[in-house]
C-alpha cells in the first residue's frame, strides 16, 4: 500500500536532508519527537491544502524575482519573542550546507 501523503513529504523532507523519517513520528516515537531523524536538526513537516504563508511567499517571491532579489518573508507574531524568517527549502538546503561546512572549518 502506498504512503499516505503526509508520510511521503516526511521521507522527502527527510532524504533531502540526509537522514530518514522518524519511524511513528510524533508522541509515539521512543526516538524523538520530530519528523526526522536528523542529529542537528528539529523538523516538523505539515502538509496542507492551503495555507495564507503560502499566498505571502508567492506574491513575495513574484516581487522578488522582478528585482533580481532572494524572496524572505519575516513572520512576527505580536507579543512573541521570535520572528521567524519563511524562505524557500531549497534556499534552506543551501544554507545549511554551507553552514555545516563552515562547522566543520572551525571545529576541526
Amino acid at each position: 500500500m502506498p504512503d499516505k501523503a503526509w508520510k511521503a513529504f516526511e521521507r522527502r523532507i527527510a532524504k533531502s536532508l540526509g537522514t530518514e523519517r522518524t519511524p511513528l513520528s510524533g508522541g509515539a516515537s521512543r526516538h524523538t519527537r520530530s519528523d526526522t531523524l536528523h542529529p542537528e536538526l528539529f523538523v516538523e513537516c505539515k502538509l496542507r491544502a492551503h495555507s495564507p504563508t503560502y499566498i505571502w511567499f508567492n506574491v513575495t517571491q513574484a516581487w522578488a524575482k522582478e528585482e533580481k532579489k532572494i524572496p524572505v518573508v519575516a513572520l512576527h507574531q505580536r507579543g512573541a519573542r521570535t520572528t521567524l524568517a519563511l524562505i524557500d527549502w531549497r534556499l534552506f538546503l543551501k544554507l545549511w550546507e554551507a553552514y555545516t561546512k563552515t562547522k566543520r572549518v572551525t571545529h576541526d
